[in-house]
């Protein structure tokens, strides 16, 4: 599956990588974020994929009320509908790495037993880093 589920993000899975790759493509409201992040669920479910690399690199830094929906509402939807641990990979600008205080709630309310996240900068470790959870073809690896 490749394509893009709206005018601001971009899904495509990598079924050689086991691996949904969501790319932001600009910056977008609250209702947008929503929707993206459901049309992205919609597309992991399609193809059981429990390994997400996000690039989130247009779409830049997000208000607090939506990492409160991301982290209250939709991670936990996301690990019940996908049926065991995600781990989720997010693509940041340098410079916004240095700005995150949501992300790093993000990061150490859900990076548990059912939901792991780490940040990057470089699109090759984030995928590396996935690679060493998911197999294609595989069910999603524990976590070592």
């Amino acid at each position: 599956m490749t394509g893009t589920a709206t005018n601001f993000v971009e899904l495509t899975f990598r079924a050689d990588l086991d691996t949904l790759l969501g790319r932001w493509l600009r910056a977008v409201t609250h209702s947008e974020l929503q929707v993206g992040y459901e049309a992205t669920m919609t597309a992991a479910l399609y193809n059981k994929a429990r390994c997400w690399l996000l690039d989130v690199r247009r779409r830049g830094p997000i208000p607090e009320e939506s990492t409160h929906w991301v982290i209250e509402a939709f991670l936990p939807r996301l690990v019940v509908a996908l049926g065991g641990r995600v781990y989720m990979a997010f693509l940041v600008s340098p410079a916004h790495l240095n700005s995150l205080e949501q992300e790093q709630q993000l990061i150490s309310h859900r990076s548990d037993a059912y939901c792991e996240v780490q940040l990057f900068t470089e699109e090759g470790p984030a995928t590396q880093w996935l690679a060493g959870h998911c197999q294609p073809g595989c069910e999603v690896q524990p976590s070592a």
